[in-house]
């Protein structure tokens, strides 16, 4: 699919998975969460001949957009402190049952064998079952995650920009981690129903 090609259907469902994508980052910066979705589309447009078609229009747009989100991250400093909610805290407690006093896994937590996760990562549906499961961790989890593991931001920025101990960010990424493995675990790697 070509930029240009692309009908207002088409264009509105990818702007408002940008969109989500990033007021996630920017929770308190709705107007700027929107700018930066405007200027990765215009962005887009201008470089569209550099579009090759190699990767999917979503992919490419994502790649610009996350740039533009690191940008901005890293000019505006600090977001607000990273707080835990209550779906947060329940998160903790369904997941305690999973573990032992020693932090391994107990018999019945234990996670089922995936087959072949490889295999997985080459699946355009892979990917969106796991945006869907990322999109329903709490937003607190999923954005500290992002930043992590989807930006590519360091640990100590992702503290730094989230006002978190090092203590709490081990914590969140572990909530976050845990969140995928069991939304993963029933929506894809068990062929439940999938996310939509």
């Amino acid at each position: 699919m070509n930029f240009f090609n692309l009908d207002d259907a088409e264009f509105d469902r990818l702007r408002k998975l940008l969109l989500r994508f990033c007021r996630i980052q920017l929770p308190d910066r709705p107007d700027l969460a929107e700018d930066l979705v405007q200027d990765t589309m215009l962005s887009a447009y201008r470089a569209s001949e550099q579009f090759k078609g190699e990767a999917q229009l979503s992919s490419w747009l994502f790649g610009i957009l996350k740039n533009k989100i690191i940008d901005c991250l890293r000019s505006i400093g600090k977001q607000r402190e990273v707080f835990v909610s209550p779906a947060e805290e329940s998160m903790d407690e369904a997941f305690e049952s999973h573990f032992s006093e020693n932090g391994h896994w107990t018999a019945s937590g234990r996670p089922d064998a995936w087959g072949s996760p490889d295999q997985s990562l080459n699946n355009k549906e892979f990917y969106q079952v796991l945006q869907a499961c990322l999109y329903r961790l709490p937003e607190n989890t999923a954005r500290v995650f992002m930043m992590k593991e989807i930006l590519g931001l360091s640990s100590a920025e992702v503290r730094e920009q989230c006002s978190l101990s090092e203590s709490n960010f081990h914590t969140t990424m572990h909530r976050a981690r845990e969140g995928l493995r069991q939304c993963l675990q029933i929506k894809w790697f068990n062929q439940g129903e999938q996310y939509g």
